[in-house]
Parts: structure tokens; C-alpha cells; sequence
């Protein structure tokens, strides 16, 4: 039932507006329409069509047709595409039927993609969007909201910004694009706290949730719903509380709460009969509250509810089947007639695979195999379970868990990033009010202060910067006098002790003692991976760009850290002497991230522009604080690293602090 969840929070706002006592003004515009021509015509026509979308449950679509086809005649192209976007929304939200709007977008879509209304066209590819996203053609709906994003920049609207990429979201996640929806269903919700857009914010979250639950980070969903409740509350909200607390819902039943489960979706019905459109809920609520008593052996309330869906919704034989028919087989099976539901799982496994929703086809198959060994029918039980096996581990990829569970990382980052700004704003606000009435006190003393100051502060500084100088060049002369040895030392071991214990190997092999043989091969390894760290043998052979690369690949191959790399090729660029420093910072940085970073994730990137190179090496770790590091005796790691940047003539930039993970920045200019 996931699909349902994520149709609500992507449902426009306008499907919960209160109704009101509507008729004498639509009878008022009517009036006008009628007693006017031409401009002034279709001014009030416009006025009509949107009062009726906004305030109206429209069962009548023959006014937008007629102020479409009114615009289209005194060339009004702007508002005939406006309406065609409320028709689209009419067919796919009001009338259930998709195909229909998708019909109305593909035939109006030349008109638009050969004219520049922005605001009306970014309207109209979202409402086609949404056509194919019903119809469960992700692809073309990703391709169609991407349309809407582009023409919703160019007309400086961000909230049909924030909304094509909310329901982008959606859609990324149908598609199994977990990562790429987390990032987008972020950008939509920083949009919607930019305008302030209370009611869409709640929609981000409720994405967001349903994005983490997917893939079993309940905790993470569960706050992220939390906080929209609250919101959703506070608002009076209704609409969204029946999404929030569905899918709260759905999280309980994964997890095995039974008796939560059954008291969010008490809660999801109590909210959707605050609202006055409540029949588009009514077949998915009462259909999960039946499977939900089935499942917890509760035969009579879950009879009650398939009676009251029977009762009380309309089309149990079109749009709302799905539901109905889940309802029905989980009824049957738990009253131990298999014959039926088996016969209802198999019809309600073909809606599932008419459409890509992963999740529901993977129950449906559990369903069968379920189904099938009540009835003894080992084979068939086993098939179904297979493909759902073959299900759950495509939608366990590991990779995508891998990359949502990064895009979350930094996205909470950002979030504490921000409360921590929002302080120090106000704590930086309050300083400056108290150092204007210190001011004038410290002035006088400070001005009798310099001239002497001056004098002192003028030699301490001739003093410091001959010391400076000549540390540095002591440190400089040790590290190329470290790096001389190091190469010695290397090639000592490589050409002499390595030849021997080579020679060593082959004979063990030839001895017949295993345990000579093993500790011979053991040995030789050792001193060819101290050799490797003495001096880096890739170096030569390879270049600097390979050598680089297989060591942030060795990195990630033997720590838990997720690495991402872009490294464009500077073999050209840098000399061997100086390639080697670089190669030494990059070694350095990555060593101390293993060791203190604890660290989820992190990027290299090495980029030749112009006539520079640009390193920039990032991670999510626990961070420190540069100042205080750069002062300890024991930082020799820091100010090395500082040291072979001079050698250089390079820019090291440090960027950390606690919690906020760190950013190294080099930037090498080249000749």
C-alpha cells in the first residue's frame, strides 16, 4: 500500500480546501461573463474557471473547455495553457483518470513548447507529469517535471520550483533512484522554508519519511514524521495528517507493531472526516484498517470494513479495485478460504505488475507463496517465494542504501549547520550591542598606546619574520632530506634484501615445507608493502594522477569510508619532484582521516584549471578545531603538511570544526 502514501503527500493543496457557500458567486461571475466581450470576457472567464478549482469540488469541467477555447480565439495562448493545466488536473485528481489528462497534455504540448510563458508552462509540464506519474511511467514523468523545474527558474517561481521537485521525488523513488530522490526531496523542502510554504514543507517531510522507510531507516523516518505532525497540528492540516499517520502506519506494520498500527490508521480515518472531500480516501483507509484486523485475527472488525467500503465507496470496480481486491484476499485468507484468496491474490499480483511499484509486487508474490503452502501446493509456494526473494534483494542494492545513507548524513549536517548560524547570529547581535557602549572607553586608552606600541610591534615583527624564515627553510631541507633517505632506504631494500628473500621464496617452494614456504612469501610481502610506503613506486611507473587514484582506492577498499573520486590527469602539469609532495599531502590527509575522522563518507577531487591545480579532499567525520590543533607540539602531521604546501608554493586551506567534518583545499599554480 506504499503507492498510496506517496499519492497523498503529492496530491495538491487545493484537493483540501474547505468548500463553501459557493453559488451566488459563481452565479456572479456568470453575470459578468455574460455582460462582457472580448478582453474583459475572458478576465472574468479566467476569475470563474480559478474560483471553481480552488473552492469547488469540480465534477463539471465545461468552462475550463470553454475558456480554453475562448483564450485560444482572442490569442490569449497564456491562460488556454493555464486551464489545460487545470483540466489535466481535473482528468488525473478529480475524475481518476490519467490516461485521459495525459491525452489532454500530449495534444496541447505543441502550443506550449513554441512560446516563453514560463509560470503557465511550468504549471502545465507538471500537471503532464503527474499524468504519467499515475500511469506509473516514471521515466516520462521525471523528463516532464525536469520541463516544469527549468520554466519555473526562468520565471523566478519557487514554489513551482519546489514543486516539481517534490514530485520528481516521488517519482525517483518509484524509479529505485534512492540517493538521487533523497538529494532532490531536500532541495524541494529548502525551497518551501525559503517561501515559507507551511503547507508543502509537510509534503517534503512525509516524502522524506516515506524515502527512509523504504529503505528500513525508521528512525530517521520516523523523526523526520514526527516533526511534520507537529506542524500538520499546529496547522489544523487535516489532509496531510491522514498521509502522515498512513504511513506511520505502514512503518508500524514492517516493524511488527500490530496494535500501533492499527491506532495510526484510527487516527489517519478520524482526520480524513475533518475534511470535506473525504471520499477519495475512504476505499485505501478502510482497505488497510480490513488487513490490518485480518492479520491481527480480528475477523468481525475487519468484515465491518470491507462493509463500510462496500457501503460508502463508489467504483470499487475501476480506480479503487486495487485496494479492494488486497482487502478481500487478506479477509479470505485469514478466514482460512484459500480457494478465493488465492484467486484475489492473482488478480490483485497482475494490477501490481501492470505498474513499477517494487514493493507492492514483492508482497504480492510473499502473498502467493503464502497462499500456496496452506494449500500444500510446495512447488507453486516456492516459485512466488523465489521471486519475491529475487525483489527484496534488488530493492536491498547496496549501493543505493549506500548513497541515500550519505545524501541523509550531509543533509543533517546542514541542518545543525544552520541552527548553529541561526545562534551565532543572534549571540554576534548582542556582542555588538555591548562593545558600542565599551567603545568610547576603550578608545582613550588605546590611543595613548600606539605611538609606543608602533615602535615594539615594528622590531617584534622584524625579530619574528627572520625566525620565521629560517624555520621554515630548516623544515623544508628536512623534509627533502627525509624524502632522499626514504627513496635510499627503499631501493636498498627492493634491490638487495628484496632479491634475496626472492630467492628465498623459490627455494622454500622447492623444499617441500609449507610453513617455510608461506613464511617466506609472508616476509616478502611485508617488506615490499614497507618498500611501497617508503617510496612510492606508482609514482614513476604510473604517474601522479594513477598513483593518487589507486591510493584513494586502496583507502576504500579497506575501511568502512564511502569514497567518491574525480581526478583529472595532471601528469603533464607538475613535475616528478613536486608530484611527489602532492602525492605525500594526499597520503597525509587520508591517513589522519582513518585515524580521526570516523568518517561515513568522502570525496577527492583534483581539478586542472587554467594555470592551476585545485585539490580539495572532504569528509563527514567528527572534525576538530584547526586553531588549537596547529598549537599543539604533537600536530607534526599539520604542520608537515603546511611545510611540503610552501615547498610547493601552493595555498593549504584546513577547514573544520567539531561535528562539522573537514575540508582540505590546495591550490598549486602552474608555470
Amino acid at each position: 500500500m506504499k503507492r498510496f502514501a506517496l499519492l497523498l503527500c503529492l496530491l495538491p493543496i487545493s484537493l483540501f480546501a474547505q468548500e463553501r457557500n459557493t453559488e451566488e458567486d459563481i452565479q456572479q461571475l456568470k453575470a459578468k461573463i455574460a455582460a462582457s466581450e472580448k478582453d474583459k470576457k475572458l478576465v472574468w472567464m479566467d476569475s470563474l474557471a480559478e474560483y471553481m478549482i480552488t473552492y469547488t469540488s469540480v465534477q463539471n469541467d465545461s468552462i475550463f473547455k470553454e475558456t480554453v477555447t475562448y483564450a485560444l480565439e482572442v490569442d490569449s495562448l497564456r491562460i488556454a495553457t493555464w486551464h489545460t493545466a487545470n483540466l489535466i488536473f481535473i482528468q488525473n485528481n478529480e475524475k481518476g483518470a490519467p490516461e485521459k489528462g495525459k491525452e489532454l497534455f500530449l495534444n496541447f504540448l505543441p502550443k506550449v513548447q513554441t512560446h516563453s510563458f514560463d509560470q503557465a508552462a511550468s504549471k502545465f509540464y507538471i500537471e503532464g507529469a503527474d499524468s504519467h506519474y499515475f500511469l506509473d511511467e516514471h521515466e516520462e514523468a521525471i523528463r516532464f517535471y525536469d520541463s516544469a523545474i527549468v520554466k519555473a527558474i526562468k520565471a523566478k517561481d519557487k514554489r513551482f520550483e519546489g514543486l516539481a521537485k517534490l514530485y520528481k521525488g516521488g517519482s525517483l523513488s518509484f524509479a529505485g533512484e534512492f540517493a538521487e530522490a533523497s538529494k532532490i526531496l531536500q532541495e524541494a523542502a529548502a525551497l518551501f522554508s525559503e517561501t515559507k510554504d507551511s503547507s508543502n514543507i509537510l509534503g517534503a517531510k512525509n516524502s522524506l519519511a516515506i524515502l527512509y522507510s523504504q529503505n528500513a531507516f525508521f528512525e530517521e523516518a520516523e523523526k523526520e514524521r514526527t516533526e511534520a505532525i507537529e506542524l500538520a497540528k499546529k496547522m489544523g492540516n487535516n489532509g496531510q495528517l491522514i498521509s502522515l499517520y498512513y504511513n506511520a502506519a505502514t512503518d508500524a506494520r514492517k516493524q511488527g507493531y500490530d496494535k500501533e498500527r492499527i491506532q495510526y490508521l484510527k487516527l489517519a480515518i478520524a482526520s480524513n472526516g475533518k475534511i470535506s472531500r473525504n471520499q477519495f480516501f475512504r476505499a485505501p483507509l478502510y482497505s488497510a484498517m480490513a488487513i490490518a484486523y485480518a492479520q491481527a485475527d480480528s475477523l468481525a472488525l475487519a468484515e465491518s470494513y470491507l462493509e463500510k467500503m462496500e457501503n460508502e465507496v463508489s467504483d470499487l470496480e475501476g480506480r479503487n479495485r486495487e485496494t479492494y481486491v488486497e482487502a478481500l484476499k487478506n479477509f479470505e485468507f485469514a478466514n482460512g478460504n484459500y480457494g478465493r484468496a488465492l484467486r484475489y491474490g492473482k488478480e490483485h499480483l497482475e494490477i501490481e505488475r501492470s505498474g513499477s511499484h517494487y514493493e507492492e509486487v514483492q508482497e504480492a508474490e510473499k502473498f502467493l507463496a503464502d497462499v500456496y503452502e496452506r494449500m500444500g501446493n510446495k512447488s507453486a509456494a516456492y516459485d512466488h517465494f523465489k521471486k519475491f526473494e529475487v525483489i527484496k534483494d534488488s530493492l536491498g542494492n547496496a549501493q543505493k542504501i549506500k548513497g541515500l545513507s550519505y545524501y541523509q548524513t550531509l543533509y543533517e549536517t546542514e541542518k545543525r549547520d544552520a541552527t548553529i548560524e541561526a545562534q551565532q547570529d543572534d549571540i554576534a547581535l548582542l556582542d555588538a550591542e555591548n562593545r558600542l557602549k565599551n567603545q568610547w572607553i576603550v578608545f582613550g586608552g588605546i590611543g595613548l598606546l600606539l605611538s609606543f606600541g608602533g615602535v615594539l610591534l615594528y622590531r617584534s615583527r622584524r625579530s619574528a619574520e627572520k625566525k620565521r624564515m629560517m624555520q621554515e627553510r630548516f623544515s623544508q631541507d628536512l623534509i627533502k632530506a627525509q624524502e632522499e633517505e626514504r627513496t635510499r632506504v627503499a631501493r636498498e631494500l627492493h634491490d638487495s634484501v628484496g632479491q634475496k628473500l626472492m630467492l628465498l621464496t623459490k627455494r622454500t617452494k622447492s623444499s617441500g615445507d609449507p610453513d617455510m614456504e608461506t613464511l617466506a612469501g609472508t616476509t616478502l610481502e611485508e617488506l615490499r608493502s614497507i618498500s611501497r610506503g617508503l617510496h612510492p613506486a606508482a609514482l614513476e611507473r604510473l604517474g601522479v594522477t594513477k598513483a593518487i587514484e589507486s591510493l584513494v582506492n586502496e583507502v576504500d577498499a579497506n575501511t568502512p569510508i564511502f569514497f567518491t573520486n574525480e581526478i583529472d590527469n595532471i601528469d603533464d602539469a607538475i613535475p616528478t619532484t613536486e608530484a611527489l609532495h602532492l602525492y605525500r599531502i594526499v597520503q597525509e590527509v587520508l591517513s589522519n582521516m582513518v585515524k580521526h575522522a570516523e568518517a561515513k563518507a568522502a570525496s577527492v577531487v583534483i581539478e586542472r584549471e587554467g594555470k592551476a591545480i585545485h585539490a580539495t579532499i572532504k569528509d563527514n567525520g567528527k572534525g576538530f578545531l584547526y586553531s588549537e590543533k596547529m598549537n599543539l607540539n604533537t600536530s607534526l602531521g599539520m604542520k608537515t603538511l603546511m611545510e611540503r604546501a610552501k615547498i610547493l608554493h601552493s595555498k593549504l586551506a584546513i577547514d573544520s570544526a567539531p561535528n562539522k567534518g573537514t575540508t582540505v583545499k590546495l591550490t598549486i599554480p602552474l608555470p
